[in-house]
Order: structure tokens, then C-alpha cells, then sequence
């Protein structure tokens, strides 16, 4: 009789009432009860169990939530993230390398690194990656020096840069000192108040003034020209200004040296200097 008693004695208690009362700390007056039952309170659990399963379940499958899940993602997808990735890389190297680019740019410009006339931007690139393809011999070192040294000034090699372009008068006057090794441009006495314009149509990267030497502006052009222009008393543009072929950009200065008005004007080809008389018909 034993186990039948136990047995009824657990369904008793499965069905039994229990009172949940709510009581105000202070006053112990009831404010809210609930009547359950041990058995409805499983129910219950039971289900909201099943509720939070069965939404979880939804907002996994029937969400984009359900690309986070790693079995989720799709091929193709993965694919487009590692070449995106890959990408934002390769832009920040060459950002960086720009950035070196024109920073060794307006050193030079500026005079505050050595000009090297065997050097150019696609070597000065490179060298800042430290990238060796390929070790050359002694006899090909030398045939390169050479080869350099002779067509480093020649018209005929820098015709195919030029295609299309036309080079405009800085301004108008004598040449009073040449394009040299050690005077990477041209001085040009000119008039009282004389105007400067624009070689070529490009937009202005730098200006500023120096004690001693005037006002200086530098403007990039395509096919990677470059025109600077020193000595101006007056700039009438500015960095970031767009310029056309033959627009007055500023006025001439005066010479500390001469006493007159002169301009000083260099044209290079990415790292390269290159002699104005070889572009412009000054006379």
C-alpha cells in the first residue's frame, strides 16, 4: 500500500495551489497575489522556453543575423571580403608612397636635398619600396651609366612625355644665366613689374615666400611636369587653384644679385630637372 500512497501523495502535491503575495515593505499589506500551481509553473517555464527557441530559431534564419554564423557565410562573400581587405592595403602603401613621393619632391624643389640628375621618380619609388628584381653586372652598370648620362638632357627622349603639350613663355626677357648641373633652371632678367603666367595648365601644389629670394609657387602639370617659379614679388594664385596655359600667375621680382627685375624658372619631369630651352622658345 506504500507506493500507491507515495504515488498519490505526488500528485497531490503536482496539483496543489500556491499563493504568491506581493507585500509593501513597509506597511506587510498585501499589494498584488498570484495563484499557481507546481504543475502550471513547469507549463510555463516549458513554454517560454519554447518561445525564446522558437524566436531565437527565426532571427537566425530569417535575418541577415544569419550571416554571422560561420557556416552561414557565403563563399563569394568571404572572396569580395579578402580582396576589399586587400585593397585597402594596397591604397594605404600607395598613399604612403606619394607622400614620400612629394615630400622628397619639394625637398628637392626647395633645395634642401642635393639634386642627383641620374635619379628619377620611377627609381626614387622603388628604391623606397627596396624592391631587387634582379642584380646587374658590372659591364650592364656601366652601359646604364652611360646610356644615361647621354640621353639624360636629350629633346628626342623626352618627346614622348610631351605628346600634346605646347609649353607657354614664363615671361618675357633675356636669359642671363643657363640650365646647368648646379643650376637646375633658368634666370630671366625681364621689365619693372613684368607678368608671370602659366607654361602649361595644371593646379598649384605649393606656394610661399622665402626671405632674400621672394615669393616661390610651383604648379603640377600632366605627364608628371612640374614648373616652379621663384623671385615673383606678387603671386595672384594660390595652393589648390586651377591655372591655364599662358594666365598670369604673378609679377616678376627684384634680383638681389643684378638689381633688376628677373625671374628664376625650373621645369622638371617627375624627378628629373630639365633645361626650359629645350621645351620654350624664350628669344
Amino acid at each position: 500500500m506504500k507506493p500507491a500512497r507515495n504515488k498519490l501523495s505526488f500528485f497531490k502535491r503536482i496539483r496543489a495551489k500556491y499563493r504568491v503575495s506581493v507585500l509593501n515593505e513597509g506597511t506587510l499589506e498585501e499589494v498584488h497575489h498570484l495563484r499557481v500551481s507546481a504543475l502550471g509553473m513547469v507549463v510555463a517555464l516549458l513554454l517560454g522556453f519554447l518561445l525564446v527557441s522558437v524566436g531565437l530559431y527565426l532571427l537566425l534564419t530569417e535575418t541577415p543575423l544569419r550571416q554571422l554564423l560561420p557556416e552561414n557565410v557565403d563563399a563569394s562573400l568571404r572572396r569580395e571580403v579578402v580582396v576589399q581587405s586587400l585593397r585597402v592595403d594596397s591604397l594605404v602603401q600607395e598613399v604612403q608612397l606619394r607622400q614620400e613621393y612629394i615630400n622628397t619632391l619639394r625637398g628637392v624643389v626647395m633645395g634642401d636635398i642635393a639634386v642627383d640628375s641620374t635619379v628619377t621618380s620611377d627609381s626614387i619609388i622603388s628604391r623606397k619600396r627596396a624592391e631587387v628584381f634582379m642584380e646587374k653586372s658590372e659591364l650592364e652598370k656601366e652601359f646604364v651609366e652611360l646610356f644615361e648620362a647621354d640621353e639624360q638632357y636629350d629633346l628626342e627622349s623626352s618627346d614622348p612625355a610631351m605628346a600634346g603639350m605646347v609649353f607657354f613663355k614664363p615671361v618675357v626677357g633675356i636669359i642671363t644665366e643657363v640650365f646647368s648641373s648646379e643650376h637646375p633652371g633658368v634666370d630671366i632678367a625681364t621689365d619693372d613689374n613684368a607678368p608671370v603666367s602659366a607654361v602649361f595648365g595644371g593646379v598649384v601644389m605649393m606656394e610661399g615666400y622665402r626671405p632674400g629670394e621672394g615669393h616661390y609657387l610651383l604648379l603640377v602639370h600632366k605627364q608628371g611636369f612640374l614648373s616652379v617659379y621663384r623671385g615673383c614679388s606678387r603671386l595672384f594664385k594660390h595652393t589648390g587653384d586651377v591655372v591655364h596655359t599662358g594666365e598670369v600667375i604673378g609679377m616678376a621680382g627684384v634680383s638681389e644679385t643684378t638689381g633688376g627685375h628677373s625671374l628664376h624658372f625650373e621645369l622638371w619631369n617627375g624627378m628629373q630637372p630639365q633645361n626650359p630651352e629645350h621645351y620654350i622658345l624664350f628669344q
